[in-house]
């Protein structure tokens, strides 16, 4: 029995199916497919049903998946150990955020991670959505601060980071701030709503607050959302952390929309349970941890 035998069979069972698990080792679905047959050989037993259109853990595969999990995952802790002991520090380190994070704590952790580590290049890109997450799942990033859009936990670790309040708003001299409240679902129908575009690239991402069959502008990021319905353009939902000063001056007032489900979106910090963690890598992780409110340290 390998560990690469057991990884392929973790990865077969939390895909779902072995091209998935395939595309997520790297490997070609035949190199998969072998490793994890050659296992069952060794045990002698079926771990997946085959006769199903995707591949199906057998009641052996259940049970003998509890414990793989667990060992795969105090495999990589000692591999991170390991690599703390010999003092291994990665070049690069890349952490990806949800567009509606609180830029500050951010900055606040890299600055910590830069003091310890000056030598080390640090790369943070901002998705919109699923694509913080996506990028974890891609290895595009160590680390991820993101929602839970889409995303299947098996394979991540996540520990609740922030929550941010989303409002619906629009400037003062709109025609929207003057009819009312609430307001009429035709109504805001034919006025634009700016929306995030989602990076993710997953066709079937959920949109989040989009009022259906309505008029639809995308940005791509929260910045240019904001200065776009400052400028009278459109209506559509910031953070309040974002929308705040504007909304204190009076250029932006709230909405009362029915269909604005989602008031607040929780962000968590996230890392592959699958992967080896390098020391800059786990420091950042820690760094994320020690700047969390105590309200989301008590709920991990």
């Amino acid at each position: 029995m390998t560990y690469d035998q057991l990884v392929a069979f973790l990865a077969v069972a939390e895909e779902g199916g072995f091209n998935a698990a395939s595309a997520t080792l790297h490997k070609s679905q035949p190199a998969v497919s072998k490793l994890v047959r050659n296992l069952e050989d060794e045990l002698g037993v079926t771990l997946f049903d085959r006769g199903q259109y995707r591949a199906a853990l057998s009641d052996a595969g259940r049970l003998f998946l509890e414990r793989v999990s667990a060992l795969v995952e105090q495999t990589e802790a000692l591999r991170t150990f390991g690599r703390q002991l010999g003092g291994r520090v990665e070049p690069v380190v890349r952490l990806a955020v949800e567009a509606v994070t609180p830029i500050e704590p951010v900055v606040a952790v890299l600055r910590d991670v830069q003091q310890r580590f000056p030598s080390v290049r640090i790369e943070l890109s901002t998705e919109r959505l699923a694509g913080a997450a996506d990028a974890l799942r891609d290895e595009r990033a160590d680390v991820a601060v993101a929602t839970t859009f889409g995303v299947r936990g098996a394979k991540l670790e996540r520990v609740r980071f922030r929550t941010v309040r989303i409002v619906p708003v629009v400037r003062r001299e709109h025609p929207l701030a003057r009819c009312g409240r609430p307001i009429p679902p035709a109504l805001l129908r034919s006025h634009p709503q700016i929306v995030l575009r989602d990076s993710s690239d997953d066709p079937a991402a959920p949109s989040l607050n989009v009022v259906e069959g309505g008029l639809r502008w995308s940005v791509t990021d929260v910045a240019a959302k904001r200065e776009v319905i400052l400028a009278g353009m459109g209506w559509g939902g910031l953070p309040e952390h974002v929308a705040a000063p504007a909304l204190a001056s009076r250029q932006l007032v709230r909405l009362d929309v029915p269909g604005f489900d989602v008031g607040a979106i929780e962000l968590f910090a996230m890392r592959r349970r699958d992967r080896p963690r390098g020391v800059v890598a786990q420091a950042l992780w820690e760094a994320l941890m020690r700047s969390r409110p105590a309200g989301a340290r008590r709920s991990r």
